[in-house]
């Protein structure tokens, strides 16, 4: 290469890495996403109501969300297409007879260690997201042998009400299986 050719690509480079240094860094935004207006009280009002589902049942709960609510959790869904109803009619369904069940006696056996269920709370814009940690058996292991995983719930919240739903749930095998 020719030493004209190499100083011509070098002055390329330093007029380039000038130019970019004068440009300012981008603000950064509070809330990234195109469209966000919420303000940290709106996130925070978003954030209690979502927390506030995990802290109630019955009648409480289902108050929370709105009739058009949209569910994504698989079980759910299969049940409400099954029974022929809405999602929330299945929503309010499900938690209704929960709050009328009688509490669960626990498992036999072992126990899970107790924790904090709640492991990470993000709210953004119109959307909260709910990090659980949960200790399972482990299979591999001798009985009362547990490990850590973690599952989600995300919820889109809007007026003070719970929208739209997703969650890690899969349709379980039927017994026997």
């Amino acid at each position: 290469m020719s030493m004209r050719y190499l100083s011509a690509i070098g002055f390329v480079f330093a007029a380039a890495s000038a130019l970019f240094a004068q440009q300012p860094a981008p603000a950064r935004q509070a809330n990234p996403t195109p469209g966000c207006t919420a303000t940290p009280a709106q996130l925070e009002a978003n954030r209690t109501l979502v927390m506030q589902f995990f802290r109630t049942s019955g009648a409480a709960r289902v108050a929370l969300a709105d009739p058009g609510y949209k569910q994504h959790n698989p079980a759910f869904k299969k049940r409400a297409q099954t029974n022929k109803v809405s999602d929330y009619e299945e929503f309010k369904t499900t938690f209704l007879a929960q709050a009328a069940a009688p509490p669960a006696a626990p498992a036999p056996g072992p126990q899970p260690p107790a924790g904090n269920p709640f492991e990470i709370v993000t709210a953004e814009c119109d959307i909260v997201t709910v990090v659980h940690r949960t200790s399972r058996p482990d299979p591999a292991a001798d009985p009362g042998t547990f490990y850590e995983a973690f599952t989600f719930d995300t919820f889109r919240v809007k007026d003070g009400k719970l929208v739209e739903h997703w969650d890690s749930a899969v349709i379980p095998p039927p017994a026997g299986r």
